[in-house]
């Protein structure tokens, strides 16, 4: 059934690529009965990318890109208070969640993002892109806005900007071992990770991400990143592709981050998490301040919070989030009434 699925997806025509016309996987409702929410999967060359649909498929959806080894579920405490005004289009990125991963012998690289953002774009045919991202989705969605300024009316960054600044002989010093367990994991793809209880693999979640994910909050990744053993279906394990612990975030010259930055021209809101170690360099905040400089449709908000702050404290981002929206346009629960 699967297979069948995957091939009506690649067998679309260009001219019927809208959200409507895209094979729904599975509908239901979340969170509340007012918001509809639906699993969709966007063909690519390696496979697929999955994604989640909130809200109105007639509307142009919000994209929405997670970080590092998360996945879609980061958004869906948010999600349902955003989609009260505006469709949202949250993707698992290559080897995350539900997506395909990289065929054998390739490897993750965070330049490959932003050409994935293109592809979305292309795909659905959108003349523009409107991004809330986080983390490394933040960095891609910075990387993609700065590139393509004309292309993206919005764009929204919780907690990151860009590659934080880290020593470089840390760097040079952190590509040896990834390489080196980069070739380890190469081999071992066809074996089952370790598996865990519902309960262990919560905490280890939770432990992983230095506490920055609640206990509470691990639900929501988990829904998309942990499957039941084949060898002990009442255990679990983290179903992500393992190549990405070893991904290598590559260091680059400050001149051209900061003429990449200098591009960047849409309106612009950077929600900054107080209690996170993240952007918090004197680099990342110099390029901060860069960026508000030249562009007087910056917006910098601090909240209190954790990393990942949007899924533990979903509210304190929605109420600087849905303003911003509403002010560019792109947030009302009329229209949206209206289309549904």
């Amino acid at each position: 059934m699967a297979s069948k699925i995957f091939q009506t997806l690649v067998s679309r025509s260009k001219a019927s690529r809208s959200l409507s016309a895209i094979q729904l996987i599975a509908t239901n409702k979340l969170h509340t009965s007012q918001v509809p929410v639906k699993e969709i999967q966007i063909p690519t060359q390696w496979g697929h990318v999955a994604a989640k649909l909130w809200g109105n498929e007639n509307q142009r959806p919000i994209l929405a890109l997670h970080g590092w080894q998360d996945n879609a579920g980061t958004w869906d405490p948010i999600a349902p208070m955003l989609a009260q005004g505006c469709s949202l289009l949250a993707i698992d990125f290559p080897g995350h969640g539900l997506s395909s991963w990289y065929p054998p012998g390739m490897h993750y690289y965070p330049w490959e993002l932003p050409r994935l953002i293109l592809h979305l774009k292309e795909y659905f045919q959108w003349d523009k892109l409107s991004l809330l991202c986080h983390s490394m989705g933040s960095i891609a969605g910075l990387r993609f806005a700065s590139l393509f300024p004309d292309d993206v009316d919005t764009y929204i960054a919780i907690d990151s900007l860009i590659y934080d600044d880290y020593d470089l002989n840390f760097v040079v010093g952190k590509y040896q071992t990834n390489l080196q367990k980069l070739q380890i994991q190469q081999k071992r793809q066809h074996l089952e990770p370790p598996s865990y209880s519902m309960e262990e693999i919560t905490k280890l979640w939770h432990l992983g991400t230095n506490k920055s994910v609640d206990l509470d909050s691990v639900q929501h990744l988990l829904k998309r990143g942990a499957l039941p053993s084949k060898k002990d279906p009442q255990k679990f394990y983290v179903s992500r592709d393992a190549r990405l612990k070893y991904t290598l975030f590559t260091a680059e010259d400050k001149k051209f981050v900061e003429n990449l930055v200098l591009r960047l021209k849409c309106p612009t809101l950077y929600v900054k998490a107080i209690d996170s170690p993240y952007a918090s360099d004197e680099y990342s905040v110099t390029l901060r301040e860069i960026i508000a400089k030249n562009n007087d449709k910056f917006e910098l908000q601090f909240v209190p919070g954790t990393h990942h702050v949007h899924l533990n404290n979903p509210e304190k981002v929605a109420n600087l989030v849905i303003p911003f929206l509403q002010k560019h346009g792109l947030f009302s629960e009329e229209l949206t009434k209206q289309n549904n």
